[in-house]
């Protein structure tokens, strides 16, 4: 399997200068992360899908994206990088993150559109030092009836449909049984809803009449509604027939004037001006092969306000398909699972993403990729249980009709979005009023430059990957208000960065850098999250029974402590790892650990004024004299360098003191190799203070490590202004590590497995010349059962959707 990061970076080269123009409309996107419910510092693995007019979005390249927390306040921003209508990618939740859900709010310049808002998914966070949610006592539920009549009005004289739905307080649909009455005694009908808790009622009510829904809830308890009055008017409804949906329309007015407006999703398909008659329906063909899938609204008004309105699903019974899916495993610890998986009949392509994952982890009703991509946009109102509901509901369009929907559209312009891969920006500061000179200065050497045909110069901007060995250096023009950019820089997870000035006049000159990537203003939209319902939320908790057994130890004080925790690196310890990966091979083996980690290029006073390695060393190392390993070559000891350094003829008469006095020139040599302790310290980035050392190169005490750059790296300019910076990027691609027991002794050594996911795959795509996958998981210490969930879309656009529990 490809490593993802490879992938991304050929994607990357190929889009370089390659960037398209899109018209402003809204997206459709969904995130799959490979689990619903995760510890504090974990790490979220997702992969993001997206759409534009029913197909897949392949002018994108960026996605926008905001962590939020439980109280609305954003924790973190980055920003994806999007490839034919695909992002995979990965970001840690706060080790020290104190709410049970935590929120994803996303978004693209496809959400253009001025009423379009960002798409959120819901994450839930198990904290296990707190109260046992299985204590909990719940509250017995309470039940409601909500009613929605087909066209959002009853009309007297007419064929009329009531649509009902019964929920329970957490959302879940409620079977209940009764009948609609009116108020001379009368029993119109009766009806019992469903397994999704709908019913419908069709009559024809009249004008002079009050009706009512008598009905008894789960717990026995009588309940009367009345219903909505009836009115004179006009409604609106939809139709479908073979190769056509019919926006039909009719009163029970003599005439009436109304504007009806219809449109599919976000895309409006017409809006105008009908004179109506009673007794006359009147009828607006739609083919069906015009339309894209997604929810189709018509709404009907007056001068002053909305008089109906009605929706339905396009597609209802192709949008949303199954693979077939076959999976065995012995549910043995550490066990081989295996799962297979083959495109629906009559689909040639898919782009999938799998998990499987632990069966006590609970699962999220609440949301699925058919409601993320085509419910979720359009809904006014947070959808509670919404694939739940689906799932049960035999004719959809009921749960269609049960919602409200947001009958805005999108205006259609003519004017075009840029959507370019991002890249590095940069503007150079310096103290207040003293630009200008310095911009002066700078012209004034160029124009000496030009007098003797020198090319013009810039600045040297250097730039360095977190694995890469050394930095690279590029020079960059900039204009006169400092601002420069960095072509074809298309980066992910983290670059470090540093910028010199490259004209000698010029380098004295203090300065920053200040960097942009992504525009703030590509994450205008404001921060959304759904109201919650506790006992719901409660309910998904009690599913992970005892699931706390295996992954804390209760400390001496009574408290729980995660076996495992993901510590955040601060940014010292961050650059501290880059450069021990950076200087490892030239660091003689040794068993003791250091005093002390030196960073000068982190200190304040190298950063404000020039210093020699020697003057660092002496206000940085607690020691007197100190014996010093450069580059992993032991070169003597600073206390000899001092007293030699007295006599100024001594470097002068090395070659003749060699084979007078060998002692002498031993000394000499010693001073000779010291030398560099003159030079300026910004060349020497990384520092270790032993007060004991031992290694093949030297034994002894107070010794000091220091490692020094490449000639390519150095600048031997002493006190040459530079600036360094490590900007963020793109969010990094990595590969998830599938855990792999090849053979019973692997098991048998590999200690306690309390892995939560067993298995993540994101590039999960299937083709026509290979129709069916196969992929091998292998089960974690508990192994009580996993959850498999597949998800993605057709090359057509359906939504590929399965979950499944498969237990022991």
């Amino acid at each position: 399997m490809m490593n993802y990061i490879v992938r991304f970076f050929l994607y990357s080269l190929l889009l370089v200068g390659s960037f398209q123009s899109i018209h402003a409309q809204t997206s459709q996107l969904y995130l799959h992360t490979d689990r619903d419910y995760y510890l504090p510092g974990d790490t979220v693995w997702f992969k993001g899908y997206f759409m534009k007019d029913g197909a897949i979005a392949r002018d994108l390249h960026n996605m926008y994206m905001k962590l939020i927390d439980e109280e609305g306040k954003e924790i973190r921003r980055s920003v994806a990088f999007i490839k034919d209508g695909v992002t995979a990618s990965y970001f840690t939740i706060p080790a020290g993150y104190p709410g049970k859900e935590i929120f994803i709010n996303a978004n693209t310049l496809l959400d253009s559109c001025v009423k379009s808002r960002p798409y959120f998914k819901k994450l839930g966070i198990l904290q296990l030092s707190s109260e046992n949610p299985t204590s909990t006592v719940e509250k017995a539920p309470e039940f409601r009836l909500v009613q929605q009549p087909e066209g959002g009005i009853l009309l007297s004289g007419l064929e009329n449909t009531l649509l009902i739905q019964t929920l329970d307080s957490r959302g879940y649909p409620a079977f209940v049984k009764g009948k609609m009455v009116d108020d001379k005694g009368g029993d119109i009908a009766e009806f019992m809803t469903d397994s999704a808790g709908f019913a419908t009622l069709r009559t024809i009510f009249e004008l002079d009449r009050r009706y009512m829904l008598q009905w008894e809830d789960p717990l026995g308890i009588k309940h009367q509604d009345n219903i909505s009055p009836v009115v004179q008017g006009a409604k609106v409804a939809l139709v479908k027939q073979d190769s056509l949906v019919l926006v039909q329309l009719q009163t029970n007015q003599p005439s009436q004037l109304v504007h009806v407006s219809v449109g599919i999703g976000k895309r409006a398909l017409f809006d105008q001006e009908f004179n109506l008659k009673e007794g006359k329906k009147t009828n607006i063909p739609l083919k069906k092969a015009d339309l894209e899938y997604g929810i189709l609204q018509a709404v009907v008004r007056d001068q002053q306000k909305v008089l109906s309105r009605t929706s339905l699903l396009i597609g209802d019974e192709q949008i949303e398909v199954s693979p077939i899916v076959s999976v065995s495993s012995t549910f043995q610890e550490k066990s081989e699972g295996s799962v297979t998986v083959t495109l629906p009949k009559g689909e040639k392509m898919a782009r999938l993403s799998v998990s499987v994952v632990d069966a006590e982890v609970g699962v999220d009703t609440t949301q699925s990729m058919l409601t993320d991509i085509y419910f979720q946009p359009l809904s006014q109102q947070p959808l509670v249980n919404p694939q739940l509901l689906w799932e049960r509901t035999e004719n959809k369009n009921l749960f269609i009709q049960g919602q409200t929907w947001d009958d805005s559209y999108c205006p259609s312009s003519e004017l075009t979005v840029v959507d370019p891969p991002l890249e590095i920006q940069g503007q150079i500061r310096l103290k207040k009023g003293s630009w200008a000179k310095f911009y002066a200065d700078y012209l004034d050497e160029v124009n000496k430059g030009k007098k003797g045909n020198l090319p013009v110069r810039g600045i040297s901007f250097g730039y360095q990957y977190p694995e890469a060995p050394r930095m690279q250096y590029t020079e960059l023009m900039f204009d006169k208000n400092g601002r420069f950019a960095v072509p074809n820089s298309i980066i992910f997870d983290s670059l470090e960065t540093r910028v010199i000035q490259i004209y000698r006049k010029l380098k004295f000159t203090p300065f920053t850098v200040q960097y942009k990537f992504a525009d703030p203003n590509n994450y205008r939209y404001p921060i959304l999250i759904p109201v919650q319902t506790a006992n719901a939320s409660r309910k998904q908790l009690n599913n992970l029974k005892g699931l706390h057994s295996d992954y804390f130890t209760m400390d001496a004080h009574g408290n729980r402590v995660l076996q495992t925790v993901q510590v955040t690196r601060t940014r010292r310890q961050r650059e501290i790892d880059r450069l021990q990966r950076r200087f490892r091979t030239m660091e003689p083996h040794t068993v003791h650990q250091p005093d002390s980690i030196l960073l000068p290029l982190t200190d304040s006073v190298v950063i404000k004024t020039s210093q020699s390695l020697r003057d660092y060393i002496a206000r940085k190392v607690p020691a007197r004299s100190v014996s010093i390993i450069l580059n992993g070559r032991f070169v003597g000891g600073t206390g000899a360098v001092t007293k030699a350094a007295a006599d100024g003829s001594i470097l002068s008469n090395i070659a003749k003191t060699a084979k007078s006095d060998p002692d002498r020139f031993k000394e000499l040599d010693q001073q000779n190799q010291l030398s560099f302790l003159d030079e300026d310290v910004s060349n020497y980035p990384y520092l270790k203070f032993y007060r004991t050392y031992s290694s093949p190169v030297y034994s002894g005490d107070n010794v000091l490590l220091v490692f020094e750059y490449s000639p390519a790296e150095v600048n031997r300019d002493f006190g040459a202004a530079d600036y360094h910076e490590t900007i963020a990027g793109y969010m990094p691609p990595g590969e998830f590590y599938n855990k792999v027991y090849p053979t019973a002794a692997a098991r048998l050594s590999a200690g306690l497995d309390t892995r939560l996911t067993l298995y993540w795959e994101p590039f999960f795509d299937i083709n026509k010349d290979n129709s069916f996958r196969k992929f091998v998981f292998y089960n974690n210490s508990r192994n009580n059962g996993v959850w498999v969930t597949i998800q993605g879309l057709t090359e057509t656009g359906k939504v590929v959707y399965y979950r499944r529990m498969i237990k022991k």
